[in-house]
Parts: structure tokens; sequence; C-alpha cells
């Protein structure tokens, strides 16, 4: 059977476009012919197996079958969710996107107000963007309705590293630890998320935080080696910096540098603006977060608007 990687995916319409790996001629995924449909969220670069037939408007693809890992398949099972190791947002995010290259910040709202990302209990709710936003899949719409404007839209809802990290942890309500400015260890569980804050439900009271007052989280599990793990830089503690309210004060990271240090496994050091100090190596890089895997295996996404200076040692 001939194999490829999802290309596109619309969740609201149930269809999207395979490249294929012999081929440069694209097939048209419909969702009724994936062979497992407890695989309920095709994520882009995900590997698939199918047969193709000649439809109306070109190649089709019949009896897709999602090529799990033995790891994926077993997270399957448990039912957690599945992001495949070589997901890159969806098509129109280049490399220069999913690694950080400056433009419109992640913070500023839409004058509109963008609708949450929000829990299990709420999963009517949606994943907003600056542009647009991402709706729980409904019926799947006939594979003849698809066409370019579709492609367009669905272009325009990229999904980051960080925003998935933050999505697994509300479909699943972990607790978790927010670490806020003046050194605040905040617990809590995400309820929801837009661009510009968190909806935390901290011991039962719920509570709505600017990103921008995060400087890094981690889950409850790692809290005991995220903490010992954390070294203090008293020079840097002692200018008593809050956060950054310009780009003029943010700290310019090193994309490349970086990219660099994540493909080779490099560690690298970050200090935050309160004198935190992080070692470790880069498990993933979003535009605006950085998810460090620490010396004693402990993980904690830093967030890059709270980075005061970031060395490879």
């Amino acid at each position: 059977m001939p194999t490829g990687r999802i290309k596109y995916y619309n969740f609201d319409k149930g269809f999207g476009f395979i490249a294929q790996d012999s081929s440069d001629a694209d097939v048209f995924l419909h969702s009724s012919a994936i062979k497992q449909p407890e695989y309920e969220e095709l994520r882009v670069g995900q590997r698939v197996k199918y047969n193709i037939v000649e439809g109306e408007k070109g190649l089709v693809a019949q009896n897709v079958e999602v090529l799990l890992t033995p790891t994926e398949r077993r997270w399957l099972r448990q039912g957690k969710a599945i992001i495949p190791r070589g997901y890159a947002g969806f098509p129109g995010q280049n490399q220069g996107q999913l690694f950080g290259n400056e433009g419109t910040s992640a913070f500023d709202d839409q004058a509109s107000g963008p609708k949450p990302i929000r829990s299990r209990r709420d999963r009517d709710t949606s994943l907003t963007s600056s542009k647009s936003t991402v709706r729980p899949r409904s019926q799947p719409t006939p594979a003849k309705d698809f066409g370019d404007e579709d492609v367009k839209e669905q272009t325009s809802k990229q999904l980051s590293f960080g925003d998935l990290y933050i999505l697994k942890q509300i479909n699943f309500e972990t607790p978790m630890f927010f670490a806020l400015y003046d050194d605040v260890q905040l617990p809590a569980t995400v309820l929801e998320m837009t661009l510009s804050r968190l909806t935390l439900n901290s011991n039962g009271k719920e509570q709505h935080i600017p990103k921008t007052d995060v400087k890094y989280c981690y889950k409850d599990v790692d809290a005991e080696r995220v903490q010992a793990a954390i070294d203090i830089d008293e020079e840097v503690k002692a200018q008593q910096l809050t956060q950054s309210t310009s780009d003029a004060q943010a700290y310019e990271i090193d994309t490349e540098a970086v990219q660099d240090a994540r493909k080779n496994k490099s560690p690298i050091q970050v200090t935050l603006r309160e004198g935190e100090i992080f070692r470790g190596i880069i498990d993933w890089v979003s535009p605006y977060e950085i998810k460090l895997i620490l010396a004693n295996g402990a993980k904690v996404v830093i967030f890059r608007h709270a980075v005061y200076t970031l060395s490879l040692d």
C-alpha cells in the first residue's frame, strides 16, 4: 500500500489531503475512509498508508490506516492525546514560525475578544488564533464540497507546540504549578486558554492569569525535581525586575542557536528575570515558550518573555 503524511486536515468538515512519499500528487482524504475511528484527531505530519482510487476531482484515499508507533498505540489505549513527532503546525507554517521569528505579539487580543480553549467538561468551546477559530469536529462534509477556500481558511489556524502542550493539559485536567512574579508558585489546573491569558482552577477558585505574568510552568509530578534543579543568580535577582512591558525590554533570543542546540541535544542555560537559572536539553521550541528537560529528568516550560539571558553551556 502507498504511504504518506497528512498534509492538511479540516476537523470541522472531516476531510484533508495526504502528501505521498512516492509522488508529488496529493491524495484527497475523507474521514469516512479512516479505518481507525478511535483515532479522532489526525495531525499534520502523521504518517498513514492507504489505497488510491480515481475520483471525480482527482485521487482519493480509501482504507486509510494511521501508522502508529508502539508508544502511540499504548497512549491511544490509555486515552492520551497523540501528537506526531514530526508535527510542525498547519500548511503555511514554516520553520521560522515554528521556532519563533518575531512578529505580531501573541498576547494581543483582537478587539472582539478571542474564544478560549476549554477543559473536557466544556468541549463545545474553541481555540482561536489571532485570525480564526478552530472548532470541535462536527459531521463530515461530503468529499465533493472541498475547495481552495477551505484550505486557505485552515492555514490560518496554526497550533504551536506551546498551544498543543496547554491543550493536552486542559484535556486531561493535569495538576500543575505556574510560577508567577514575586516568587509565587500557583498550584492549578488549566480550565481555558486564549491568546493573552490562562484561566486556572487553583484550590477551587477560578483565576484569570495574563500569560505575561507567567514565568514558567510544570506538572505537579515534577514539582520536587524542578525545585531541586533551580539555581539563583543573585545579581539578577537584586535588580528586582518585573515582567517586560515592551519588546525593547525583552531579551532577544538567538533563534538559530536555539535550533542548533535542540537539533544537537546541546545543553543550554536559561536565566529568568527574577534570577532563576535552569539548565537542560531543549525538548521543543515554540514562538513563545521553550520546553526544557532538566538534568534530573524533570520537565519545565519556560515562557520566552520571562527570559533574562540564554546561553549554551
